[in-house]
């Protein structure tokens, strides 16, 4: 009996190596690369929200950074109506791009790598749990990421 829990032992993880393995194998760097482009474009989409934020926030007459820092942390004194007003705006402007991040995303997993979508799934779970890919990965971001910091 126990001869056969250490042979169901070693064949469970023969398997799940082979899994690993072959996930690792499916995920090509062609794949990657486009994967890290829309990653990359992704985050150029979430950083523009904070720079509109911080935009809005500047051109608001009787407005600072520090109140709406307050504000947005339900500290300080509480809100006068321009001040909710705002704040909804602002709101209503980072959500709204938010969902159209969200969009971004699903088009760009779909139509960029292969199987509807099914790539960007499997790298993306790779990426958290396999330090190969990941390394993989990394590598080819540090050449997507160097000739834009060149620029």
């Amino acid at each position: 009996m126990r001869k056969m829990r250490l042979l169901i032992a070693a064949f469970v993880m023969g398997f799940c190596a082979t899994v690993a393995n072959a996930q690792s194998e499916e995920i090509t760097d062609e794949n990657l690369r486009r994967y890290a482009l829309m990653m990359e474009t992704v985050d150029a989409m979430k950083s523009e929200i904070s720079v509109l934020t911080n935009e809005m926030i500047k051109n608001q007459e009787g407005m600072t950074g520090k109140r709406y820092l307050e504000l947005s942390k339900g500290e300080g004194e509480p809100a006068s109506e321009f001040e909710q007003k705002f704040m909804e705006n602002i709101t209503k402007m980072q959500d709204e791009r938010k969902e159209a991040i969200g969009d971004v995303v699903q088009i760009l997993a779909t139509k960029m790598l292969p199987d509807g979508g099914k790539a960007y799934k499997a790298i993306k779970s790779a990426l958290g749990s396999d330090e190969s890919v990941k390394s993989r990965y990394n590598a080819i971001l540090a050449e997507i990421q160097s000739p834009a910091e060149g620029a």
